[in-house]
């Protein structure tokens, strides 16, 4: 990658990061022929890798734009851990398998023991990577942690699905005309069924929403 194109690349990942990660981040990319592609806000994910293919040679890793720079880090870091276990496995793995975990979970403590993430989130992410498979409410909590860098975060109005107990009802504050009941947790997802229609529903425990009783 020429000189330009570098400046051009770190430009991009400034825009989104932290400015002492960038450099880091930018080595990894170019060590590893990876594009990356700045996407709008998705429901459904955060982020998402394609490994190389034809006609695209080079690894792809999409990100929300609208995430606050350790968030969008955090994702960041989600993506290059399947980049690494494809490079190691070739898709003969699952693709958040054990294998994966580990990456992921290295990942992580490298970039924390370097700084990158904020003091309050380090003690749930050190329960959350302790040991595999990796703690799944520990990881709630961290990522919760690093939502309060959110330019809107208001603590008493973005709580997450994942902070409600089975049998809530709530609101999707993307969606206020529909009121749901959670009934059973899922790996990341719950189980729920919308009241007025009678319809179920998968809901994303990071979905935000509104408490109704």
């Amino acid at each position: 990658m020429d000189s330009t194109a570098t400046s051009r690349y770190k430009a991009t990942l400034g825009r989104y990061l932290k400015p002492d990660v960038v450099d880091k981040v930018f080595a990894f990319f170019n060590r590893h022929e990876t594009d990356l592609h700045i996407t709008r806000a998705r429901r459904s994910k955060w982020g998402d890798y394609r490994w190389p293919q034809h006609g695209c040679p080079r690894h792809v890793i999409s990100v929300n734009g609208n995430l606050n720079p350790y968030l969008f880090l955090m994702v960041l870091l989600h993506e290059m851990a399947h980049l690494l276990t494809y490079q190691q496995y070739k898709g003969a793995v699952l693709p958040h398998g054990h294998e994966w975990q580990d990456n992921y979970r290295r990942l992580l403590a490298q970039y924390a023991e370097a700084g990158h993430f904020p003091q309050e989130s380090l003690p749930a992410l050190k329960r959350y990577t302790a040991q595999l498979p990796l703690y799944g409410p520990a990881g709630n909590e961290f990522e919760e942690t690093l939502r309060r860098y959110d330019k809107d975060y208001d603590p008493l109005a973005s709580l997450t699905l994942n902070e409600l107990p089975i049998g809530s009802r709530f609101r999707l504050k993307s969606k206020p005309e529909m009121l749901f009941e959670s009934l059973e947790k899922l790996r990341t997802r719950y189980r729920c069924i919308e009241l007025h229609s009678g319809v179920p529903f998968l809901v994303a425990g990071r979905a935000q929403v509104v408490r109704e009783n």
